[in-house]
């Protein structure tokens, strides 16, 4: 692999998009896996969570389950990168969300620039949800997650994988942290917006090249982008 691509974050459309209600698949996972290793995203239609790791695709649908992506498989946004940690600590006892991401915080240079995530382990839980697939006339972001399935794993072995997104490029990503689950027999998992991890590893690695690639559909050409409460809307769908 060339050492040049390791830790750049390549990204295929923008938040934005998905905010307007452009959900159809725009680049296939046979392109977007030469790109990256470990990364994140949704399918078609907005069909569910995207989570790919060691090089894997997998889509977690509505029904929690996970599904093998096929190289024809499309997808309207997603984020990969080559994964090398240059960052990592271990966790030995039981850790919440916040108290993760807190000693991120005191190990990274700062805020302001991307980090990819990978915390493998044991968990007491993990809170996910997944957004169901979308039919046209799409609706806009903020109404298709408004009735999304929720589920709660206990004392679970598996991945979190995902990104840190500096504030300033929010509408292009999702500012603040932006992680997806799936459990090590590679079944279930979703989007996450909850966990407390008992024991393992989080391992960081820090992304100061970033490749944004634009859809060069018609409809993505021409929609208007510009939704003046777009930043409260990607919020309100995260998180």
């Amino acid at each position: 692999m060339d050492t040049v691509r390791k830790n750049r974050l390549f990204q295929h459309s923008t938040m934005a998009a998905l905010v307007g209600g452009l959900f159809s698949g725009t680049t296939s996972f046979k392109e977007l896996l030469q790109h990256g290793d470990l990364g994140i995203g949704t399918l078609d239609q907005f069909d569910g969570e995207l989570i790919i790791l060691d090089g894997e695709a997998f889509q977690i649908r509505s029904d929690g389950q996970a599904y093998k992506v096929k190289p024809e498989d499309t997808t309207p946004y997603a984020s990969t990168t080559f994964f090398e940690a240059d960052t990592s600590f271990t966790v030995s006892e039981p850790t919440s969300k916040q108290a993760v991401e807190e000693k991120i915080a005191e190990l990274v240079q700062g805020p302001n620039v991307f980090y990819a995530v990978k915390m493998t382990g044991n968990f007491r839980y993990v809170d996910t949800r997944v957004v169901p697939k979308q039919q046209r006339p799409y609706p806009p972001l903020i109404e298709a997650v408004k009735e999304q399935p929720t589920y709660h794993f206990e004392y679970i072995t598996g991945t979190i994988v995902g990104f840190w997104t500096p504030a300033y490029i929010s509408g292009i990503g999702v500012s603040g942290y932006h992680v997806h689950f799936i459990d090590d027999m590679r079944k279930i998992g979703g989007h996450v917006f909850d966990y407390e991890m008992l024991e393992g590893t989080v391992e960081v690695a820090q992304q100061t090249e970033f490749e944004l690639q634009l859809p060069q559909t018609t409809e993505f050409l021409r929609s208007d982008l510009s939704t003046p409460d777009m930043l409260e809307q990607i919020e309100a769908a995260e998180n």
